[in-house]
């Protein structure tokens, strides 16, 4: 994995309805500026670095004499573009990662090997295509690339340039050691992006349909608690919840429950306790007998200050207790 710089670089299009106002009379700093997606980015920057004259997206062509984004559809549709460096810049946490209701379901406890806990996951290992990569991991590479790409195609946002970009990438790394492809896997799980959305989906609603195109991403980014030292301490999720669902945690009480998807945590309680009427306190122990249940990925992170230790599907935690504080949000205490 490549080192991430301390620098950011982001690129940005112009989303007024006239994009195109008198400039001598609109300061720029007003205007509505709307980030690209993370990988948009990423291919943005690498043609402009390469000193490529334009750049093209799904539905625009980015061109860099001229700084503007052009409708392939429509040429006659043009938005300016900006370029942006921000040293060291401090963020809040992604809200639709670390703000959003987590789902619950019953399970048996998360103890043993890491692929014995996620029903999306044993499906998949289970399946002849899953027995064949697992034997063979280039294989489950080359499947994964040809997941994304299908994934992308299904999913409605305009993402066939950057899955094509992420499968380029995972060729391009196919030679190197595990930790590097399995640490890319997470990068790409950080990026915003259609893939964190379709995975974590899939691994909610049970959809088997998905094993084919997502069970070696799956795979992939669960293989690093092989590799990783597991993350033990205190992480923190801020989220929403209406006083049913507070009740329905309540009656949950001293009972094992399941996190189904990849539930993203944060070392850093201020930024999590912006988000939402409840903190979860989670306390990651030190349990000997068990793959590891939590991994720090902020140095894989595309968004490092986010401080993220992330959960795996299907690990098992028992909610302790509930408080009401003062500050009129209440807190949940949780053991993994």
């Amino acid at each position: 994995m490549e080192k991430i710089q301390s620098k950011t670089v982001d690129w940005y299009y112009q989303l007024e309805a006239n994009p195109w106002p008198n400039t001598s009379t609109i300061d720029s700093n007003l205007k509505k500026w709307t980030k690209y997606r993370d990988i948009e980015i990423d291919l943005i920057e690498e043609a402009y670095q390469e000193k490529k004259s334009y750049v093209i997206l799904d539905r625009y062509r980015i061109d860099f004499k001229h700084l503007i984004q052009i409708n392939l559809s429509d040429e006659t549709k043009q938005r300016p573009v900006k370029r942006e460096t921000t040293a060291n810049r401090k963020e809040c946490l992604r809200e639709n990662r670390f703000g959003s209701t987590l789902p619950i379901t019953s399970s048996p406890s998360s103890y043993g090997n890491f692929d014995s806990w996620c029903p999306f996951l044993i499906a998949w290992l289970n399946s002849s295509s899953g027995k064949q990569a697992f034997l063979h991991f280039p294989k489950c590479i080359e499947q994964c690339g040809q997941g994304i790409m299908k994934e992308a195609a299904l999913h409605d946002s305009y993402s066939n340039t950057e899955a094509a970009y992420m499968t380029e990438k995972l060729r391009h790394y196919s030679k190197k050691s595990r930790i590097e492809i399995v640490e890319l896997c997470i990068n790409f799980y950080t990026k915003d992006s259609f893939l964190y959305f379709v995975l974590n989906k899939a691994l909610r609603e049970h959809d088997y349909s998905k094993l084919e195109t997502l069970g070696p991403l799956c795979y992939l980014i669960r293989y690093y608690s092989r590799l990783s030292k597991e993350y033990i301490g205190t992480v923190y999720r801020g989220i929403q919840l209406t006083y049913t669902e507070i009740e329905a945690h309540k009656r949950n009480i001293g009972e094992w429950k399941t996190w189904p998807a990849y539930t993203s945590t944060s070392k850093d309680r201020q930024m999590a306790e912006m988000f939402g009427n409840t903190l979860f306190i989670i306390e990651i122990t030190d349990i000997k007998l068990s793959a590891p249940r939590a991994y720090d990925i902020a140095h894989i992170s595309n968004y490092p200050h986010e401080q993220e230790v992330l959960i795996p599907a299907g690990v098992s935690f028992q909610i302790l207790n509930i408080t009401h504080e003062a500050s009129q949000k209440y807190i949940i205490n949780v053991k993994v």
